[in-house]
């Protein structure tokens, strides 16, 4: 599977060729306001509240040509132990067709729409030339046991791998 769009920006030799980072409620604000239509905000009931904690990672690429991608990407708590589930598109469809309540179709349409534009496609993909953006859906019970540790690693065939750790705490 290609991920990206087909009118990526270009490629630009002073940007690093992959940044990962957590994303911002900016970033995460773009796919809507609410979890009827947010399929990054977690999902709520009057009663329980929110039922999931999700941190959501931001994976930036700016790749001077097509590479295949491997992610390997974990949530451990300080008992080594998994904390955190690690999503791809297919997964994290399949987290939301278990816990959606109220949505219409079309609520659902669209929340499955921006799954697949915008989250991993898979641990391993192909990726398009220039610059574009992908999440990574964590999700645990709420809250995430504490402290836990968030480590993503992603590699390019072009040689890049990059490191991100960032602990919950």
């Amino acid at each position: 599977m290609i991920a990206g769009c087909a009118t990526n920006p270009a490629f630009n030799s002073a940007l690093p060729a992959v940044v990962i980072g957590k994303a911002t409620e900016v970033d995460i604000g773009a796919y809507g306001r609410n979890f009827d239509e947010n399929p990054y905000l977690e999902p709520r009931t009057l009663i329980r509240g929110k039922l999931n904690e999700f941190f959501i990672v931001k994976i930036q690429f700016n790749l001077a040509s097509e590479s295949r991608i491997s992610i390997i990407a974990e949530a451990v708590s300080a008992d080594g132990k998994q904390a955190a589930r690690v999503y791809d598109t297919q997964g994290f469809k399949a987290y939301w067709e278990a816990n959606i309540f109220k949505d219409n179709d079309t609520q659902k349409q669209r929340k499955f729409t921006s799954i697949e534009r915008s989250c991993i496609p898979a641990m391993s993909f192909t990726q398009r030339a220039g610059q574009g953006e992908l999440f990574i859906p964590i999700v645990g019970s709420n809250p995430i046991p504490r402290p836990a540790k968030i480590y993503v690693q992603v590699s390019a065939s072009s040689g890049e791998s990059v490191v991100y750790n960032y602990t919950l705490e």
